[in-house]
């Protein structure tokens, strides 16, 4: 699950097979993959696994929301001069172990400020704001760096970044959160398969994790991390049993070119090609007649590669 989606990498593959004009991704669950991707001149279409990283692509990905306007910076990014009544606080049991005492007053104030806001996209980008400085606080603390901003300068200083990504991007992608089974195929020239193997945590799902309990209005992160993984679960694959690709055959229908990626480790890459890949090029075989797989050694000693199949 710990994918490394290296977008530079795979467009420059694909191009040597074809223009790609606009690109498909039936399931992401990762916001940071397709930061970069985003940048492209072509029409993006995203499903998101999860609804809240719905909601972050859409804050950050689709300019047609705009930016946080500067009235609502004004009276919704406030100063919190004296401590909160912890014993109000819902993220109480948080303290020490994934922030300190002035980040939950300020998550708890921007949980609840966030609900007075009117409009939804103007919310939704306040609180995707609250996911990059979550983001912010749990690297910080992991490698026991002090934060140097405020959190309401942080506030600030991440709701104008957003403002300077999303400036002057066109309406060019589509996003949407629904199971593989209700979704359709797309007109794309480029579909991409994130393979997902497992429930091993990474910081960005314990981030999600975190995120999630913390939109939901309470400190249960068992329960957050179960909801994410019974979520996760439905769009992983095994190596160690056969599966059926007919849905990702379904999904790439009017592609031109199909993209499957995924990132492996203390595994063979001949392994791969025998359990993974060949199967693949078997299910796809009716509808394309060529493939080609790429791999990339991330970390030898571990037998880390990244890799993709091509199908055109």
């Amino acid at each position: 699950m710990n994918l490394r989606l290296q977008s530079s990498w795979l467009l420059e593959a694909v191009s040597e097979v074809g223009t790609v004009d606009s690109v498909f991704f039936p399931v992401i669950h990762r916001f940071s993959a397709l930061n970069w991707l985003s940048r492209r001149d072509f029409a993006l279409t995203v499903n998101a696994v999860t609804a809240s990283q719905a909601m972050i692509l859409r804050a950050w990905l689709d300019g047609q929301n705009g930016s946080f306007s500067a009235s609502n910076l004004q009276k919704f990014n406030q100063q919190i001069r004296n401590p909160l009544d912890l014993s109000m606080n819902p993220f109480r049991a948080w303290k020490d172990r994934w922030f300190d005492r002035q980040q939950l007053d300020y998550l708890f104030y921007w949980r609840e400020a966030a609900f007075e806001i009117e409009e939804e996209t103007q919310r939704e980008i306040f609180w995707s704001a609250v996911y990059q400085i979550m983001s912010c606080w749990l690297s910080n603390r992991a490698v026991e760096m002090q934060n140097l901003c405020q959190p309401d300068e942080l506030m600030g200083l991440i709701l104008n970044r957003h403002g300077e990504f999303i400036r002057g991007r066109e309406a060019k992608i589509s996003i949407s959160n629904c199971s593989l089974d209700e979704l359709a195929a797309k007109e794309a020239c480029l579909t991409v398969f994130p393979l997902m193997f497992a429930d091993e945590e990474t910081p960005e799902t314990t981030l999600q994790v975190i995120f999630s309990a913390w939109q939901s209005g309470h400190d249960d992160l068992e329960h957050a991390r179960r909801e994410l993984k019974v979520a996760l679960r439905k769009y992983q694959i095994s190596i160690e049993r056969p599966n059926d690709y007919y849905t990702f055959t379904r999904l790439s229908a009017n592609s031109q070119i199909t993209a499957i990626v995924w990132s492996g480790a203390d595994l063979p890459p001949t392994l791969y090609e025998q359990e993974l890949v060949m199967p693949l090029q078997k299910a796809f075989a009716g509808r394309y007649s060529r493939s080609r797989l790429l791999m990339k050694a991330v970390d030898r000693s571990s037998d880390s590669f990244d890799y993709q199949l091509l199908l055109y």
